[in-house]
């Protein structure tokens, strides 16, 4: 994806929300101290080369959270530098160990954990580089996709040895030459399937939910989603219904489309009409995620960053400017049927722990539902804290974890008894050799 000359990250429509993301965001980073809560196997809790160096505490905030039980999870940090390292915990939070370190550069990631020994973890961008782990993080093991020369764009994995990854050539100037390429053993051979979708659409992610199954984010001309049903070889156009009487004949359309459990997904459809002049009226769709649109204010052109309900969900000091003219779907057929659905506010965050029973977490309240996100229970006081965005994980009725901010740090909150109450996690202090 090309990246605009004159990028602007404060358009006059968006400046005030993106101050309180960028406060937010400074809370979110800053230094922890304290000793860390370490595992003895790793009482050096950094690379051997500077082992002898003095170390410092390195300013972090959480990047995703993955449990596979209830005691059993894993913390990405993304740390100031732009680096990851990932945390480990077997008992609830009470211990972690370190147990990857990533030069990152600040590109997005991508983690995945199948059980307590089998999980995945990627970065996004120009390297595609691959780290594998089978014995729950104590070692990992590293496998470049050089066979899918390109800029990696999203990975999707169903298991230790099945996954996917979106790749654009970085020679073409439209986002349209994106192929998508399969592996069968876990990441050792990639298998080129092709453009998944024909110019001018354009594709963005991929997900998968079987190994047959899977969504795409996209771009095109109409309100419609691109599905699988044969490992990704071919896609095909699913209509999506208008919630407000009849979609615009003419503009462009985005469409993303996450799975959430089983046969469930649920989707952000948004409408943008085509630009007339130098207006402000309408803009052109450049990537995901988040949201970037090509638009003009004022006479001159800007770039706006929105956030829709797949980021789980948009608004709150976390996200950007809600995305406009959106519309919310869900679906608990793989796409047979969708109903317009909607979440009790627009901050917070929303996980589930099957297609039909979702929770929302705000600010100090609790909602649920089960039917999809159709209609929820009215929202109920409790004592959380405002969750990231994307970081809510429901594990079953009465197991979940979620990544909060703390005025001097990052934490984590989980619940035991179906979200009655609930219990704040200490993340460990992450120790980094200062700069030469």
């Amino acid at each position: 994806m090309d990246i605009d000359p004159d990028f602007d990250w404060t358009p006059q429509r968006g400046r005030a929300r993106r101050a309180i993301a960028l406060i937010a965001a400074s809370l979110l980073s800053v230094t922890l101290a304290g000793t860390a809560f370490l595992h003895p196997s790793l009482p050096a809790f950094m690379s051997s080369s500077s082992a002898k160096a003095p170390l410092m505490h390195a300013a972090y905030r959480v990047a995703a959270v993955d449990f596979v039980d209830r005691g059993t999870g894993w913390v990405v940090a993304l740390l100031e530098s732009g680096d990851y390292a990932i945390v480990h915990t077997t008992d609830g939070g009470l211990t972690w160990t370190r147990q990857l370190s990533v030069t990152g550069d600040g590109r997005a990631h991508y983690v995945k954990f199948f059980d307590r020994s089998v999980g995945v973890f990627a970065l996004l961008g120009t390297r595609p580089l691959l780290h594998r782990t089978a014995d729950g993080g104590r070692t990992w093991s590293q496998l470049p996709a050089v066979n899918a020369p390109g800029n990696v764009i999203s990975w999707s994995f169903v298991d230790s040895d099945h996954g996917w990854m979106l790749v654009t050539d970085p020679g073409q100037a439209a986002p349209s030459r994106t192929r998508l390429y399969r592996t069968v053993d876990g990441g050792g051979l990639w298998n080129d399937l092709g453009p998944p979708v024909d110019a001018p659409d354009q594709a963005f992610q991929i997900h998968f939910s079987y190994l047959t199954t899977g969504w795409l984010t996209s771009a095109g001309k109409g309100a419609y989603a691109y599905k699988t049903n044969d490992f990704g070889a071919t896609w095909s156009r699913v209509p999506l219904p208008s919630p407000f009487g009849g979609w615009p004949q003419i503009g462009e359309f985005f469409v993303a489309v996450q799975p959430t459990s089983g046969a469930g997904a649920v989707a952000s459809v948004v409408y943008f009409p085509p630009i007339k002049g130098r207006t402000g009226i309408g803009g052109t769709i450049r990537g995901f995620p988040p949201l970037t649109v090509r638009g003009f204010d004022g006479g001159r052109p800007r770039t706006y960053l929105y956030a829709t309900v797949i980021d789980q969900v948009a608004g709150g000091p976390y996200a950007q400017e809600l995305a406009p003219n959106q519309a919310q779907l869900s679906t608990l057929d793989n796409g047979g049927a969708w109903a317009v659905i909607g979440p009790p506010a627009p901050s917070g965050a929303i996980g589930y722990f099957d297609a039909s029973n979702w929770w929302w977490i705000g600010a100090g309240l609790w909602s649920s539902s089960k039917d999809g996100g159709v209609t929820w229970t009215g929202p109920r006081g409790t004592r959380v804290i405002e969750p990231v965005p994307g970081s809510l994980q429901v594990l079953d009725r009465d197991h979940a974890w979620f990544a909060g901010s703390t005025p001097t740090k990052p934490v984590l909150q989980s619940t035991d008894d179906g979200a009655a109450h609930w219990r704040t996690v200490t993340l460990p202090a992450i120790e980094t050799s200062p700069t030469p």
